[in-house]
């Protein structure tokens, strides 16, 4: 008995295991096996079809599938196969497991799968763009049922691109000791990412290997644009790109993926391409500090750089534990040396000891012969500078204190260090250098080294390599300080005052307005403004945040250029600069919809001094209604003076369009007068909606709404940023009106 049940356990256990091999781990209880088979149709691009294999993909909304396959299986030598599968969605592709790519997947046969597109929706008389929209025409997803078979997932690669080619040595002979690569490549857009990694997005598409003949082909290429590539074995050997010189119709041969050019392959196009490989010139060297005794620098990237194109050729290397560095594979041209030492306290330059491409010293590599260039680099330079109090010429020990480190040349900002116990320490490279103190929430006064009201002002600050510079003190003084009292009429009782809490006091010098200082009143009413830095042109505000006392500046008007500076020295209290506040007026209204009458929340209204500039603003309730006070009529001051308004509801970020039913958006106050009613009735932002259907059928269906009215044109463009022919001039210059919705601008790729 117990050997009978021993060997039912064996046989549940081997099942067990058969069906968890044959499907996704994360989904092995309880699941349904189906039956998934097809064809493969090879034709004359490879004949062996045990090169390939079907693979099936868990599919993942919005992200195609997991990485790996919980299924696949190769191809019987007459086309068919057939797998097992759980019950579930798959993405199926076809992979040449000889070349290591490429992948086709179901349905998109001859091209690749992740097709972006773009549409936008541009202003047709400005043709600017007004908004867009991506979208990925990934494969559709099968479903293997429950129980039965899902027959039919066929693949056609008959029509697919091939690249032929001979790879041989200067000599003429066959080389065979080299990686033949193709790289898919999709033009980029983005200017600084240009810059930095090439014009290309890229991605390997496949790879092979030569025969003894030096003969190679790559197979079964999807529509698209490639660069090929030939990388040797031994580093010495040079690698090549292609670059394809479309008007010329010819290939060249550069050296780098950022000087390459593609070449577009469609269904059934065969390329010839033969790669002549050359030995080429190796680098070697030592990178060693300036100091003695002389260490060894090591992870120092060393690049050597084309000087007609500043790319990198050959592969940069870090220099080893004992500062050696070895490029190899450099072929004849002109170059500079440069040595990158971001992760050091050295500094980058270019060879012997050059800071910037202007003064490299270039030289010519005209043959294979082996160069030396040894790298002596310097320390960076060291700022050790000490916060003084100006008046005991002690150290400052509060580490809130920051000093900001700028450029001097241009004013960027290079580093921020916090104070330690009165000392700042930075590494930096030789220069000259801009330093600014923040002392926020301390008493003493912010400065610009050395005492200078501006950063363009301060005094610049040397820094040499390999040396200290500690004769830098930022001595602060206590700051100075405005105080003052906001008082402002009783709404019950106009003709008493009452102090005014909360109240927010800004304070700016006219030297220098983009420094501001700001506190709130207590509730006695009560101002205190510290840490000033000295000046004879402080501006105060007293701002009320839309309650019913007018906004002011010191002394009694609302204009800027008519306030009353005030002096301020260290240490010293400016004293009695109250406020007393009137009330103003005040604008109130609701907000509708044009279509139903019903109210609108969240709308913002604001009002606009066409005399002071200044702005009152509020968002409407759930009843769609506003109120807006403190409004200045400007009958208030001793030489009354009206004041003109302009009102408006802004909409921004709605999907209403801004109006008013009014004859004017511009209004006065009358004397005396202490409210104006403004209603808006507001229309609906015209809508735009279709339908973008994929070559797999996958369709996306779109909307642009809240889009301001005018003329448009639609516009659906490629990979390539390329319009779609078909759709050229469908949807061109058509007129959006507010309240308007526009239906079915459909796109069937």
């Amino acid at each position: 008995m117990k050997g009978k049940n021993f060997l039912q356990y064996v046989i549940i256990l081997a099942c067990t295991l058969l069906i968890a091999c044959s499907q996704d781990p994360a989904s092995t209880e309880n699941q349904t096996i189906g039956d998934v088979s097809g064809v493969v149709s090879l034709g004359t691009n490879t004949l062996y079809s045990n090169d390939f294999e079907v693979r099936a993909y868990a599919y993942v909304p919005q992200q195609w599938y997991n990485n790996v396959p919980v299924n696949a299986v190769g191809v019987s030598s007459d086309g068919s196969y057939s797998m097992k599968l759980p019950t579930g969605n798959y993405i199926f592709t076809l992979y040449n497991k000889k070349q290591t790519g490429p992948s086709f997947y179901y349905q998109f046969q001859n091209q690749f799968p992740c097709k972006t597109y773009e549409l936008q929706l541009q202003d047709h008389d400005t043709e600017t763009l007004y908004t867009n929209e991506f979208f990925f025409c990934e494969p559709e997803p099968m479903a293997v049922p429950d129980s039965g078979s899902l027959p039919g997932i066929n693949f056609d690669i008959q029509e697919t691109g091939t690249i032929k080619g001979q790879i041989s040595q200067a000599v003429g002979r066959p080389f065979t000791q080299v990686t033949i690569k193709v790289y898919a490549a999709k033009t980029r857009y983005d200017q600084s990412i240009i810059d930095t990694s090439g014009k290309y997005e890229t991605s390997l598409s496949g790879q092979t290997r030569p025969d003894a003949n030096g003969g190679y082909t790559l197979c079964c290429l999807p529509k698209g644009n490639y660069i090929l590539m030939a990388e040797p074995d031994k580093p010495e050997y040079i690698s090549l790109y292609t670059q394809y010189n479309e008007d010329q119709d010819r290939i060249n041969y550069v050296y780098c993926l950022e000087q390459a050019e593609k070449k577009s392959i469609y269904s059934g196009d065969k390329w010839n391409v033969n790669f002549n490989i050359r030995l080429g010139a190796t680098i070697i060297g030592q990178i060693q500090s300036e100091d003695t005794p002389i260490v060894p620098v090591k992870d120092v990237l060393v690049s050597a750089l084309s000087i007609s194109t500043n790319y990198s050729i050959g592969k940069p290397v870090a220099s080893d534990a004992n500062g050696n560095y070895t490029i190899n594979g450099l072929p004849q041209q002109r170059y500079i040396l440069h040595a990158d030492t971001n992760h050091t306290t050295y500094q980058s330059c270019y060879f012997n000891s050059k800071y910037n491409t202007n003064d490299a010293d270039a030289f010519d590599i005209n043959n294979t012969n082996t160069l030396i260039k040894h790298f002596n680099l310097q320390k960076q330079g060291k700022l050790v500078a000490r916060i003084l109090d100006k008046q005991t010429d002690t150290e400052i020990t509060n580490n809130k204190i920051y000093v900001k480190i700028y450029n001097s040349s241009d004013l960027r900002l290079v580093d921020t260090i916090q104070s330690n116990n009165g000392i700042i320490v930075a590494n930096l490279d030789e220069g000259k250098y801009k330093a600014e103190v923040i002392t926020n929430g301390t008493s003493y006064a912010s400065i610009y080294h050395a005492n200078e009201t501006s950063l363009k002002k301060a005094d610049d600050i040397p820094i040499y390599n390999g040396e200290v510079n500690d004769t830098v003190n930022f001595k602060l003084q206590p700051g100075g300080s405005i105080k003052g009292t906001v008082v402002g009429q009783d709404l019950d009782n106009p003709d008493k005052n009452i102090y005014i809490y909360d109240c927010t006091i800004v304070a700016y010098s006219k030297s220098n307005p983009a420094k501001t200082y700001q506190t709130k009143t207590d509730i006695d009413g009560n101002y205190l403004i510290n840490g000033l830095p000295e000046a004879n042109d402080y501006i105060v505000q007293a701002q009320t945040n839309n309650n019913t006392h007018i906004a002011e500046y010191y002394h009694n008007t609302y204009f800027k250029n008519s306030a009353t500076t005030i002096e301020v020295d260290y240490g010293q209290i400016s004293s009695n600069k109250n406020f007393d506040l009137k009330i103003g007026s005040q604008i109130y209204g609701k907000v509708t919809n044009d279509t139903n009458n019903e109210p609108i929340s969240g709308i913002t209204i604001t009002t606009t001094n066409l005399d002071t500039h200044e702005k009152y603003s509020t968002t409407t309730d759930s009843n769609g209604m506003y109120v807006i006070t403190g409004i200045p009529s400007g009958y208030e001051q001793s030489t009354p003076s009206a004041f003109e308004y302009t009102i408006f509801a802004n909409t921004k970020g709605t999907s209403f369009d801004s109006t008013i039913d009014t004859n004017s958006n511009l209004f006065q106050f009358e004397r005396n007068e202490d409210q104006r009613e403004f209603n808006f009735r507001l229309k609906l932002l015209p809508k735009l909606c279709g339908t973008v259907i994929c070559p797999s059928m996958h369709q996306f269906d779109y909307c642009f709404d809240n889009i301001t009215p005018g003329n448009y044109d639609l516009i659906l463009l490629d990979e390539e940023n390329k319009e779609i022919d078909e759709y050229k001039n469908i949807y061109k210059n058509f007129e959006l009106e507010p309240n308007q919705e526009k239906e079915n601008m459909d796109f069937e790729l």
